[in-house]
């Protein structure tokens, strides 16, 4: 079941309306009104919430809804690409040093000292 619906459902049958759970977890009425629509999702903060409230592992909340599921996955892969480029970085550092040390024996080895 998508996150939306499953919010709706989790909250009618704890009877509460749409202000009672905004005010629960601290965010306005149209947020929990666009969560429940599917046009925006909470936050990890609030997931977390509730997961909670409504006694639901986060594993659950989560895998049945594709669209939020690509959208964590999305978001990981800035980190990847920083990670590439730390790589570089370091390697291209290791690569000047070792340029640097054999230069300098080769200048050692040519004048004598």
């Amino acid at each position: 079941m998508k996150l939306g619906p499953q919010i709706k459902a989790e909250r009618e049958k704890q009877q509460l309306t749409q202000e009672e759970l905004a005010q629960r977890l601290n965010v306005s009425r149209q947020a929990v009104s666009k969560w429940e629509l599917g046009t925006a999702y909470p936050d990890i903060e609030r997931l977390i919430q509730i997961s909670e409230l409504f006694s639901i592992s986060l594993d659950a909340l989560i895998k049945g809804d594709d669209t939020l599921k690509q959208r964590i996955v999305i978001a990981e892969h800035p980190q990847t690409a920083t990670n590439f480029w730390d790589f570089m970085w370091h390697t291209g550092w290791m690569i000047a040093i070792i340029a640097i040390f054999f230069t300098y024996k080769t200048v050692v080895a040519i004048w004598g000292h």
